[in-house]
């Protein structure tokens, strides 16, 4: 489920989207429970959604490994590699992690695809819950 706290031409509006499926949604909109009919969907990226990858640097041949610039922030984590729907996450806040080992499940087309971890911390946030559909480039879940 996802809450929305929106104005539409200087009205409030609290919308809570309680489940979505291909064909339809059942949302909640000031208090009052509204199914509504899905025609077409489509998901459509903005550029400034898209995460930029991290700024390569040519390793000099006199360094060593070791003195690389890392390309994964105290705050890495997992991101959506394509629009989808959250199916199944499988640790919580505070779970210790290794890299590759499986978070979550999304499916995207038809097919679950299972995230692993990027690499090894503690899962700090989860922003995503079961159901959620989500876009993207969008981050799933904090490891630091």
């Amino acid at each position: 489920m996802r809450k929305y706290d929106l104005t539409i031409n200087s009205n409030s509006y609290e919308v809570i989207v309680k489940k979505v499926t291909e064909t339809e949604a059942l949302v909640e909109v000031n208090g009052q429970e509204h199914s509504v009919s899905i025609n077409q969907i489509e998901s459509l990226i903005l550029p400034e959604s898209i995460p930029k990858p991290p700024t390569k640097h040519v390793a000099d041949s006199r360094q060593t490994p070791s003195a690389a610039p890392s390309a994964i922030s105290s705050d890495a984590g997992v991101i959506a590699p394509m629009p989808g729907q959250i199916k199944s996450i499988f640790v919580r806040e505070g779970d210790k992690v290794k890299a590759g080992q499986k978070l979550l499940i999304m499916e995207a087309m038809k097919l679950e695809n299972k995230l692993p971890a990027t690499r090894d911390g503690v899962v700090k946030k989860i922003l995503v819950r079961d159901g959620d559909v989500v876009s993207q480039g969008q981050e799933l879940i904090i490891i630091s």
